[in-house]
């Protein structure tokens, strides 16, 4: 049983979320033990653009938790992220033929050196499943006996520089970064159930700043993505459309927001600061906001061969799932079930998180729980092959 403290950070771009919690693996539940969040300052759709702001942040949420030194999983997200499906082959030259974490371990290094271009950093490795000598469905196959392995896997990479500026803005407060993990595997952790990644499912990350998708097939991870549209992007377009400040935009946003401009009377006005505003022109700017997130969430499956395999259900989480009519959008738009999802299994201070837009941040403390002392524990297809990316970026710059 893992009861040891964890620790997470969500650098995004709106709010900086510390946390601090224990984890119980054999129950799989995620208790909350301390808690701090600050508004975001230095980042623009994910992406760290002033490390002296950013690091603030990130330290005013780490003394509102009471964070110390301790080692880290950080969150990333932003356009500089990719991603990619391949498969690799070795020969298995033990005696007994028997699959061992170490011959695994090989396979994941091959995959690392495929398809990665030289300003690109692979964040995770993540198994799909693997074929032993011509069998194929295999999830676990350490202890198993095979001649030729396969293993399918996702691979996700990120900018060199994009990963370094992150780490800079974390460790300036003085915390030891052992893992970096992309922000939608993260969500994925925290409001996702087995069940559901074997049905197939589309987690749709809706941020401040990006949207972020993961998409599953038969439990295993086959498509990511990451969308430069968040709920900032909502609220700029509010405040453009009716002339008002970037604040009153935001307001009016969360207390009357909605993205089903059907609904809304054409002459009806909500108020805000003593002025009055068109409630149905309101909805009809977030509506078209929307529309563009599914449409390039709808885009994104189909260019990956998703559209017509693809069968399960459409999950949202994040801050900007909490607009309404987001579910039915989404519905309209994909033609597929959705729902609203926040963090599953979240005990001690779950008030305060056990919401859509911390699913990263307790996500995080789940990946944080699979590691023991920055070192990823290979559990198959399940569990992701994050690699030890933080050591490998930080020698690229020294040069070694």
């Amino acid at each position: 049983m893992s009861q040891s403290l964890v620790y997470g950070i969500d650098v995004g771009t709106t709010k900086i979320v510390a946390l601090v919690g224990r984890v119980d693996s054999e129950r799989g539940l995620v208790e909350v033990l301390s808690f701090g969040e600050t508004p975001s300052q230095g980042l623009r759709r994910g992406v760290v653009v002033d490390r002296e702001a950013a690091a603030n942040s990130v330290a005013a949420a780490m003394d509102a938790c009471g964070m110390g030194d301790e080692p880290v999983v950080v969150g990333i997200a932003g356009s500089h992220i990719s991603s990619f499906n391949t498969e690799v082959t070795l020969l298995n030259r033990s005696r007994n033929l028997a699959i061992t974490e170490r011959f695994i371990h090989k396979l994941e290094t091959e995959a690392r050196q495929t398809g990665v271009g030289e300003d690109e950093q692979v964040i995770h490795v993540v198994p799909r499943g693997y074929v032993l000598d011509g069998s194929e469905g295999v999830q676990q196959p350490v202890g198993l006996a095979a001649r030729k392995v396969t293993m399918r896997a996702h691979v996700v990479t990120g900018a060199i520089s994009s990963i370094q500026n992150l780490l800079h803005a974390v460790e300036d407060c003085g915390a030891r970064v052992t893992q970096v993990v992309l922000e939608p595997l993260a969500s994925a952790e925290a409001c996702l159930q087995a069940a559901d990644r074997d049905a197939g499912v589309t987690l749709v990350d809706i941020g401040g700043g990006t949207t972020d998708v993961a998409v599953f097939l038969r439990g295993g991870l086959v498509h990511t993505a990451v969308i430069p549209i968040g709920g900032e992007s909502f609220t700029s377009d509010v405040a453009y459309g009716l002339k008002i400040p970037y604040e009153t935009a935001e307001r009016l946003k969360v207390r009357y927001g909605t993205v089903l401009s059907r609904i809304v009377d054409p002459v009806a006005a909500v108020r805000v600061d003593r002025r009055h505003y068109n409630a149905h022109f309101l909805s009809q700017i977030l509506e078209y906001r929307a529309q563009e997130v599914f449409d390039y969430v709808s885009d994104s499956l189909r260019k990956n061969g998703l559209d017509n395999r693809f069968s399960g259900d459409t999950v949202l989480t994040g801050g900007g799932s909490l607009l309404d009519g987001m579910t039915e959008l989404s519905e309209d738009v994909l033609g597929v079930p959705a729902r609203t999802a926040a963090p599953l299994g979240v005990e001690g201070n779950s008030n305060v998180v056990q919401k859509p837009q911390y699913s990263t941040s307790i996500g995080l403390l789940g990946y944080a729980a699979k590691t023991d002392k920055g070192k990823p524990k290979s559990e198959g297809a399940t569990v992701n092959s994050f690699g030890s990316i933080v050591a490998a970026i930080k020698s690229w710059f020294r040069g070694e």
